[in-house]
């Protein structure tokens, strides 16, 4: 019978990796004497066991990968999430700079804009005397003096001419003294422009680099954040499987129970010495038996199970065979073994047919040694068609390849 934890493990484990030392944890119970036929095949049985095997294995090492990552993923987050940090203070402060290099050269073009003005007003005030000097010609002076009336007049006109002249020369000396200073202011300001861009330009690094740095941060966040996911599921899985495998494992457990009393009842006699027993006919001539009976190992589990039979993989709707003459006991139906039929050959012997897609006899029938009785399945627990065949000596298991050559010994992981 194929294994049904390699069932179990396909299924669900492609659905989520589960982490082999939690689902040890979840799994592993003592060993129980006895009938315990859990049925794992060995890989070599079958390339559909062999692919499911593989299938398991490789999901439980995704997970170990995954959960190695895991540490140096959530480092990284971390670095990632104090280089934003940094980054983001970086451009904050740049930002600062920059808002203040700002105000300073609007102040600073304020005040050339101030002192282009005034010198504007001043240059209109000399260019005003300098037209008047010119319209009135040389002799202008001369004939204010003539054309005072009294000697107060005179004296009054020329405290004109020279305040007017004083004037005239203090805003000339105001042009010349503003026209320094707003070059003086210019060149300030200038300087203030080239220091505002510098500041700028390390404002506009500072953010790219924040935002690398979050995005880095982001992606490291997105990584943890899958393989947490990843964990959680893995976790939910394992508890899925824990109780549906344990579950699976009840029924095969009682279902095998059911199926020892059966074939025990049917003998209903003492101690039987397998070597006296007659011979039995390969129940699938032509093909080669594929795993035997003994304990098996989980791949990935570790979980021993005890396999009663015998193993043959073939085409689903190949005919299966009695093994001897005998009378049909039962055909059943069970979630573990799928369509199973029984067979009493008489002396204590009952061999077992699992996994059928179709029944060919019914309970009762007497069939004849090689009569077709059924045909081969993958009902049951199995994960692929194939026939599991079982010899029972007063319902105790025998190894079934005894009646093919090997030693006729009772399983050996039962008792």
């Amino acid at each position: 019978m194929r294994a049904f934890l390699t069932r179990m493990s396909t299924s669900r484990l492609t659905r989520g990796v589960i982490s082999v030392p939690l689902l040890l944890s979840l799994l592993v119970t003592p060993a129980i004497a006895g009938n315990k036929d859990i049925n794992k095949e060995v890989a070599e049985a079958s390339e559909a066991l062999t692919a499911a095997s593989k299938a398991v294995v490789k999901a439980a090492a995704s997970l170990k990968e995954a959960q190695a990552k895991l540490p140096a993923a959530r480092k990284a987050m971390a670095a990632a999430s104090t280089k934003e940090a940094e980054a983001t203070g970086v451009y904050n402060i740049a930002a600062a700079d920059l808002a203040a290099a700002k105000s300073v050269y609007a102040a600073a073009l304020a005040k050339v804009t101030s002192k282009e003005a005034e010198i504007n007003q001043l240059q209109k005030k000399v260019d005003q005397f300098a037209r008047s000097v010119y319209q009135q010609g040389p002799t202008s002076q001369w004939e204010v003096i003539l054309e005072s009336e009294s000697p107060s007049d005179l004296t009054a006109r020329l405290q004109n001419i020279k305040a007017v002249s004083l004037s005239t020369a203090d805003s000339l000396d105001q042009l010349i003294v503003g026209k320094e200073q707003l070059a003086k202011d210019a060149a300030a300001a200038e300087e203030i422009r080239l220091d505002m861009q510098r500041v700028a330009d390390v404002a506009s690094q500072a953010l790219i680099d924040a935002q690398n740095a979050a995005d880095i941060a982001a992606a490291a966040k997105t990584e943890v954040d899958k393989l947490v996911a990843q964990e959680a599921a893995a976790l939910k899985v394992a508890k899925d499987d824990k109780a549906e495998v344990q579950k699976q494992y009840n029924e095969l457990r009682a279902e095998q129970i059911r199926i020892a009393a059966a074939a025990k009842a049917a003998g209903n006699q003492g101690p039987v010495d397998p070597q006296a027993t007659g011979p039995l006919s390969w129940p699938l001539p032509g093909r080669a038996a594929g795993g035997g009976v003994g304990w098996r190992v989980h791949p990935v589990y570790k979980y021993r199970s005890c396999h009663t039979g015998v193993d043959t993989g073939a085409p689903k709707g190949t005919a299966i065979h009695a093994a001897a003459d005998g009378v049909v006991l039962s055909t059943t139906v069970s979630r573990a073994y799928g369509n199973m039929t029984l067979i009493d050959h008489g002396d204590g012997m009952v061999t077992m047919y699992a996994h059928q897609s179709s029944f060919g006899v019914s309970p009762g029938d007497k069939v004849k040694n090689q009569e077709v009785i059924g045909y081969v399945g993958s009902t049951g627990f199995s994960t692929g068609p194939h026939l599991h065949f079982e010899v029972h000596l007063n319902g105790v298991p025998y190894n079934p390849l005894g009646w093919f050559g090997a030693s006729r010994t009772v399983v050996p992981c039962w008792g």
